[in-house]
């Protein structure tokens, strides 16, 4: 026993020393706060192994902030900023890369990493690592060096992207039964000019269940389809057309034509709008409405027109992100029936290692001519088969985060990860 006791500590004595032998010339090394949720940190620890990764970005030499915009290909177009801090002060890169929507995960991470490798590159040169550097080139053998003009790759698909998608569950107890199936296909085609995107989906869920031994089955169903075409005006200014045909058991609707066209106005350039947007688009619309019940207001069909009005806000920035979003609707023939939605997502860095996330929005309703005269049953409202009256809606969320302890973030030991909440 004694011996025993004799090994364990001579063990943990060794492990102790080998982990207060730090290499201390690490201590010089760059701090780095990378803010990116789609990034593999673990692989990037160890692809990128001679600077610091730190928990917050006031401890950091370069602060990362990255960003994702959809392309019209369905690819993504990530943004890289690095901002220099301390003795990096005045210091700001962008570098951007293009990903598409046939990336394999490995594909990306390495694409990040080189991108990462760029970026760091100038600071890490002013570091006792810069003899870890190597910079080569790839030669293109299909150019010579003075052909800069190289003419994009020929494209079969004339950049039209087609994505279709298909999700059902079956859930099945003693006393219930539930189907869900939702199939869904998009077609869209981007160009520096216009875009056009047609889209349609079906949502539909059986219940069954039984009380007392009596059975009851309800069904929830919900068709659409939209199309959207929108023409660039220039780096602010941009118009189109907006269509949709809709049916919804919840929402009374038979059958529902909406359409009309609409203009948008962008404070920032569009290229820009990777870290910062402030947009208003105007729309006026035209509805056809045919319902499966006669209304509270008796009607069975009714054409309609009316327009709407969206603000749009969205801010990236060191402190954190903000996007805000508020869109007012009516109707023409009375200014009573409008709706107005607002909508907020805030994310603070307060001080190091504090955080606050704040998520909220509210809906103000006076547009519901939908409804069925006859009301909704008790099995209506439990089962949420039918969209209730109310002039109002709102929720909120917040969180808060606070760390502590050490700044660096450089280790990676994947054990027992399945088992733990991922970083």
């Amino acid at each position: 026993m004694k011996r025993a006791i004799l090994f364990l500590f001579i063990l943990f004595s060794l492990q102790g020393y080998s982990q207060n032998k730090v290499d201390t010339t690490k201590d010089k090394a760059l701090n780095v706060f990378l803010d990116c949720t789609y990034c593999d940190m673990d692989f990037l620890r160890t692809e990128i192994c001679i600077i610091n990764y730190v928990r917050d970005r006031k401890e950091a030499d370069v602060d990362i902030v990255s960003s994702s915009m959809q392309t019209g290909s369905g690819g993504n177009e990530l943004t890289f900023v690095f901002i220099g801090r301390g003795k990096f002060n005045g210091q700001k890169d962008t570098l951007k890369m293009t990903i598409t929507s046939f990336e394999t995960e490995d594909g990306l991470r390495k694409k990040i990493s080189q991108t990462m490798k760029l970026g760091l590159t100038r600071y890490i040169a002013k570091t006792p690592f810069a003899d870890k550097l190597n910079i080569s080139f790839t030669k293109d053998t299909n150019h010579t060096s003075t052909d800069v003009n190289v003419n994009p790759a020929l494209d079969k698909w004339k950049s039209w992207v087609f994505t279709a998608n298909v999700y059902g569950t079956i859930n099945k107890q003693a006393l219930t039964d539930q189907l869900q199936f939702t199939p869904s296909l998009s077609i869209s085609k981007v160009t520096p000019s216009w875009k056009l995107n047609i889209s349609g989906g079906t949502y539909y869920q059986d219940y069954s269940y039984i009380i007392d031994g009596e059975t009851t089955r309800a069904i929830v169903r919900t068709e659409s389809f939209g199309g959207t075409y929108v023409k660039s005006l220039g780096e602010h200014f941009s118009a189109g057309f907006l269509s949709s045909i809709n049916t919804s058991t919840q929402g009374n609707i038979d059958l529902q034509v909406k359409g009309g066209p609409a203009v948008e106005y962008s404070i920032f350039p569009y290229s820009e709008c990777t870290h910062k947007q402030l947009r208003f688009l105007y729309a006026l619309y035209g509805v056809s409405n045919n319902y499966v019940d006669t209304t509270i207001f008796g009607k069975i069909s009714e054409r309609l027109a009316g327009e709407s009005f969206t603000i749009y806000s969205q801010y990236k920035q060191q402190w954190g992100s903000l996007s805000a979003q508020i869109t007012g609707q009516h109707y023409f023939y009375d200014p009573s029936k409008y709706e107005v939605n607002m909508s907020l997502n805030l994310n603070l860095n307060l001080f190091e290692g504090f955080s606050i996330s704040v998520n909220a929005y509210a809906n103000v309703i006076h547009d519901q001519i939908f409804l069925p005269a006859a009301g909704a049953s008790s099995t209506d409202i439990l089962l949420g088969l039918q969209t209730l009256a109310t002039t109002y809606q709102y929720g909120t969320g917040i969180s808060f985060t606070y760390t502590f302890g050490s700044i660096y973030n450089n280790i990676v030991n994947p054990r027992f990860n399945l088992l733990l909440p991922e970083e």
